[in-house]
């Protein structure tokens, strides 16, 4: 089957910089194919020279090349204020987590391993291609140097401040809370969030959907520029929240008469023990283990899908159970919350995080969807554009982490519409059918919650049992 072309008004100009002449011709071929003007070089040297004589829209580069290697080339461009906003793919044989780690801080927007179909590199283009152009049409004059953050994103808002390459602080108000991201030439060279109750995660930063924010021109701190792409900073927050857990399981342990989900027969109780046994099948016992069981879930959504709002109302639907309370801080719903956390005993805890469900943001799902026990997909409707985000997000879930079971939440479905009808129309295959079901009903109401929650689980279980 064909696949599409490349959306964009003007070809983009891509340039691939790899030692191997095959593989050049390969991927020149197929991208020229799908409507990319497509540029080569065997080293990074080379591409240098390219890249200044003819500034290219995206870059793909192999790290094991002669001379400068594709590290050097990144970081080179990186430092460079004319080309650090160009989109950076690694495209590699290198496969060590170390490897990825690396090529994510010091800039690049994917890592990709080789063999790597070459469906998966049109992908990643398209991805980062989709992203920068998302920012572009952010105008800054439009919104001004202040205004609501009701009205912007602010993912959205930063890119825009990077493609402008923009020196200043960003500062953001949210109830109680105060944030302030530094930026020089366009590169963030601080994060500073300050809580009432404590330091906060820039995840948590980045989810704020209501408050005010103010750009302040030439105001930045005297520090060495943070490299790290977006998503790498999201996922060392939730490496962080990781640790955290770690530590707290270290120093607790189940308090006395502590209630056993077992014999309580609620709607609740019978989630709560679908969560333990989710946690047996994942991490086996972990009463004597010295590592704790983390339970992380995604809930995916754009901007203005509620996410936030189903991951605080589920933490308030299970916290009043004593023992998933543990030591579990209660919401403040003033807040709007975008990682969720239960205590659901001294050394398992549950995990929900917020993801944003647009394709631009492939290189977040990279980094959050392995480990996951599922996803939760909060559809506003069934419009077209809700079918594309989701066919988007299913899509990625097939590559980077295949069968990880997908809920799909709906405010309703037509009368005597079929449900089974319902998920093929969503999907893009029939791999999709077995890891997706679809639950319809307004999200304010708990058995609706419950509901989403425990098909998710059942497909886990059913999954880790095959």
């Amino acid at each position: 089957m064909m696949l599409p072309d490349l959306h964009h008004p003007v070809k983009p100009k891509i340039l691939v910089a790899d030692d191997e002449p095959r593989w050049l011709r390969v991927l020149s071929l197929y991208l020229s194919r799908h409507q990319c003007e497509v540029d080569t070089a065997l080293n990074g040297q080379e591409a240098i020279q390219k890249i200044e004589t003819h500034r290219p829209d995206l870059i793909i580069a192999d790290i094991t090349m002669p001379g400068m290697d594709g590290y050097e080339l990144c970081q080179h461009l990186r430092r460079n204020a004319s080309t650090r906003t160009i989109p950076f793919i690694f495209l590699t044989a290198r496969d060590h987590e170390t490897e990825r780690l690396k090529g994510r801080r010091i800039g690049a927007d994917d890592y990709l391993t080789k063999p790597c179909s070459l469906e998966r590199v049109r992908q990643s283009v398209e991805t980062a291609m989709e992203r920068i152009e998302q920012a572009r049409s952010l105008s800054l004059e439009r919104i001004g140097m202040n205004g609501r953050i009701d009205d912007i994103d602010l993912l959205d808002l930063i890119q825009a401040l990077e493609l402008e390459q923009k020196t200043g602080a960003l500062v953001l108000s949210h109830g109680e809370r105060t944030g302030t991201l530094y930026l020089k030439d366009g590169v963030i060279v601080e994060a500073d969030i300050r809580s009432p109750v404590r330091e906060e995660p820039l995840f948590r930063l980045l989810g704020w959907k209501t408050g005010r924010f103010v750009f302040v021109p030439d105001a930045v701190p005297d520090m060495a520029p943070i490299t790290a792409s977006m998503a790498h900073l999201l996922f060392e927050d939730l490496q962080l929240l990781k640790e955290h857990e770690h530590r707290l399981a270290d120093q607790s342990s189940d308090p006395p008469g502590q209630v056993d989900p077992a014999t309580d027969d609620s709607a609740i109780g019978r989630l709560l023990a679908q969560l333990e046994s989710v946690a047996r099948q994942s991490c086996g016992s972990t009463s004597q283990s010295a590592t704790p069981c983390i339970l992380r879930m995604l809930v995916v959504g754009t901007a203005a899908a509620g996410t936030s709002d189903l991951i605080q109302a589920l933490v308030m639907d299970l916290s009043p159970a004593r023992w998933a309370a543990l030591e579990t801080q209660t919401p403040h719903l003033s807040y709007r919350q975008e990682i969720g956390r239960v205590r659901l005993s001294a050394r398992t805890a549950l995990h929900l995080a917020a993801v944003r469900g647009e394709r631009r943001f492939w290189s977040v799902w990279e980094q959050c969807v392995p480990g996951s026990v599922g996803a939760i997909v909060v559809l506003p409707g069934l419009s077209e554009t809700d079918r594309a985000h989701l066919r988007g997000f299913l899509s990625a879930r097939d590559i980077i982490e295949p069968g990880m079971p997908v809920v799909v939440s709906v405010p309703e479905l037509n009368e005597g519409e079929e449900r089974g009808k319902t998920i093929r129309e969503l999907g893009t295959g029939p791999s999709h059918l077995l890891e997706v079901a679809i639950v319809a009903g307004s999200l304010s109401e708990q058995p609706v919650r419950l509901n989403i929650l425990s098909r998710l689980l059942q497909l886990r279980l059913t999954l880790d049992s095959n």
